[in-house]
């Protein structure tokens, strides 16, 4: 926008829609050297798929021309049409930056701090889109990949900061994402939505009342991850083979993040196979660890979401603790692995390693 004639958003960039007919201001942040955008929709609606932009030198205003013929949902074969700033206040965001506790936004007018503030007037959600060769993608869980669907994400305070235009969200769970979108409401007037796409996190923002350091890992970026997966040939279970007289036992898993049952009995050295049942709406998997070793295998998990490969050795952490283990469970399936119990006797904890899952989807197996 090189006109001096649109006020608070000289200098920002404008993106058309062809396939809605609609236009977008474009936000650029830069963190860790890594440039991003968000995408903050603008009111009206063109006639036709508008693909052309100029600013015209002598009013000042934006022209836009537009055409049908292929993929767009607008209704008129071609437009030429004018969008005019008036000069009435306009209240929207004009920059953003995505940190490691979560986003600041600055709006274009000052905002309503006793609006903004309460937490009940945000809500934020977040996904990912899978990196491949096919045409376009479904919208992702981040907690879940693969899963199809948004991830509410918790806003644990709002701050105004002192220049009365900026407002801090402290979103401590914030991640790395394709998507991440706030629909924001800072005064009286409509909210606000604003669709970032979520690079790189820059150093947590300390200007706020409250603020306590924590360790935090970053999750892998969304894209490497897929490309991980695209490149390595997942190998076939080790304990996929079944053993002969094996003892069945079956295990599921139950509401709640929880293993029904969640314990169970063998004798050393026996043989056992041991089918899971997932009829939850989410994956799961179980492993086997050492006796002793369930809060030191569970840390290597809270780790794991960083290592991009994650997914293709189904989210088992690399450590001898881990005895056996099955493989990612979608929901609504099964899987089944043979095995000898271990020969020393002794109480077995085991887990579901899925991301988040494993400090209260445990049990123990003992050992007699």
């Amino acid at each position: 926008m090189s006109s001096d004639r649109w006020g608070p958003l000289k200098g920002q960039l404008i993106h058309l829609s062809f396939g809605a007919g609609t236009f977008f201001l474009v936000l650029r942040d830069q963190a860790e050297g890594q440039t991003q955008g968000a995408a903050i929709p603008l009111p009206g609606d063109f006639l036709s798929g508008v693909h052309r932009g100029r600013f015209n030198p002598k009013d000042g205003q934006l022209y836009v021309s537009g055409m049908a013929g292929w993929g767009t949902y607008t209704s008129q074969d071609g437009c030429f049409q004018r969008v005019r700033y008036t000069g009435e206040p306009v209240q929207l965001p004009i920059a953003w930056h995505a940190v490691e506790n979560g986003v600041l936004v600055t709006f274009s007018l000052p905002i309503d701090r006793a609006v903004a503030t309460q937490l009940q007037n945000h809500f934020v959600q977040s996904w990912n889109y899978r990196y491949s060769s096919a045409y376009g993608s479904p919208e992702l869980s981040p907690r879940h990949p693969g899963m199809p669907g948004h991830d509410p994400v918790t806003v644990q305070s709002a701050h105004v900061l002192a220049d009365g235009r900026t407002l801090f969200l402290e979103i401590p769970e914030i991640q790395p994402v394709n998507q991440l979108h706030l629909h924001l409401r800072v005064d009286s007037g409509p909210a606000q939505d604003i669709f970032a796409t979520v690079h790189k996190l820059a150093s947590p923002f300390t200007g706020f009342p409250g603020y306590r350091s924590s360790r935090k890992t970053l999750a892998a970026h969304p894209i490497l991850a897929d490309m991980a997966a695209l490149s390595v040939v997942k190998p076939p279970n080790p304990w996929g083979m079944s053993i002969r007289n094996a003892r069945a036992i079956h295990l599921a898993a139950g509401q709640n993040l929880t293993f029904t049952p969640a314990a169970l009995s063998v004798r050393a050295g026996e043989a056992i196979k041991l089918t899971f049942s997932n009829p939850d709406v989410v994956p799961h998997n179980w492993a086997l660890v050492r006796p002793g070793t369930l809060a030191k295998v569970g840390e290597l998990v809270n780790k794991i979401i960083a290592e991009p490969d994650a997914a293709s050795h189904h989210y088992i952490p690399r450590t001898d603790d881990v005895l056996f283990y099955m493989d990612i469970v979608p929901p609504g399936n099964d899987f089944t692995i043979s095995f000898q119990a271990p020969s020393s006797k002794g109480r077995y904890p085991f887990l579901c390693t899925f991301p988040g899952h494993w400090m209260v989807m445990n049990g123990v197996m003992t050992v007699e």
